[in-house]
């Protein structure tokens, strides 16, 4: 390499360490999200490998009628995501239902900085939050990766659970990528290698921090083992309702109909639309929504 060429690659390299620098204080510097005006928050031990630690994290979450004894409906969303996919699926359900809307640790306006991003530990924070409401039992409803969250939720608490709503969710690990753990595993660690490397090694003063597939989102991936959920759908014995698009391009439909198997007492709704049709066309999934929870709900309290 010339002289010049030499020169010009210092050059370049104190440049990039000129950004770098303030560009890492900045992200550094930022505080946590606004919490939204429509939105409460709860301090919860954090979770870490199944076990609570000393550490604590904040939670936020919309409630829709906080002053009800009525068993809510608690709308878990997926990665990436927060509640706010929800937005107009929780105005439709909100006339009808006590309505509870978390942002997961790691989304939203919840705590970012966690030591565990994996769906388990997603479901232990929504207990925790049930118990820092004070509510027994709830229906809930999992979109994408949430529905490995309320199906964990079912596993570790079974009690809670009054019934299940799973919306164009994952469940079987044979139906998710390439269809192994280790294989999906390796994909999951290289997409966040890249993007950690991105976020760390790009001076861009926080910009990256907020995008959608962000380290967060990826490490909710590679935290998360599906293995489990196969013997999870095949022992839970309560009400589950299975709503699935035929063009899904994410999860596939041979999902929702492996997860309706192995939960025979499950009704099985296969609509003509896509993955993301919980935001973008939430009025076809509010009736057979709202039969379903309605019927638990009636159920659980019958009028006399």
């Amino acid at each position: 390499m010339t002289a010049v060429g030499r020169r010009r690659r210092r050059i370049l390299l104190i440049l990039y360490v000129i950004l770098l620098v303030p560009s890492t204080i900045v992200r550094h510097s930022i505080s946590q999200p606004i919490l939204p005006k429509r939105m409460r928050a709860v301090s919860l031990p954090e979770v870490n490998k199944n076990r609570a630690t000393a550490v604590r994290i904040k939670l936020a979450f919309a409630d829709t009628d906080a002053g009800s004894a009525s068993m809510p409906v608690v709308l878990v969303h997926g990665s990436p995501g927060s509640s706010h996919i929800f937005g107009e699926l929780t105005a439709m359900l909100s006339g009808q239902f006590r309505v509870i809307v978390p942002d997961l640790p790691g989304f939203g306006a919840s705590t970012h900085t966690l030591p565990d991003y994996s769906f388990r530990a997603h479901a232990r924070y929504i207990i925790e939050l049930l118990d820092a409401l004070h509510i027994a039992k709830a229906q809930f409803v999992g979109f994408s990766m949430g529905g490995g969250v309320v199906l964990s939720i079912a596993d570790i608490a079974p009690e809670r659970v009054a019934s299940i709503v799973m919306l164009s969710a994952i469940g079987v690990q044979e139906q998710e990528l390439l269809g192994n753990y280790y294989a999906n595993h390796l994909l999951h660690g290289l997409q966040l290698g890249g993007l950690w490397l991105l976020r760390e090694g790009v001076p861009h003063f926080g910009v990256l921090d907020d995008a959608e597939l962000n380290v967060e989102y990826a490490r909710n991936f590679y935290d998360s083992d599906q293995r489990p959920l196969r013997s999870v759908l095949r022992n839970f014995p309560g009400p589950m309702l299975i709503i699935h698009g035929t063009r899904d391009p994410l999860v596939p439909i041979a999902a929702a109909n492996e997860h309706h198997l192995l939960v025979p007492q499950s009704e099985l709704r296969i609509l003509d639309d896509n993955h993301f049709m919980v935001f973008q066309r939430p009025f076809v999934l509010i009736q057979p929504l709202q039969e379903f929870l309605e019927r638990i709900k009636q159920s659980a309290h019958p009028v006399n």
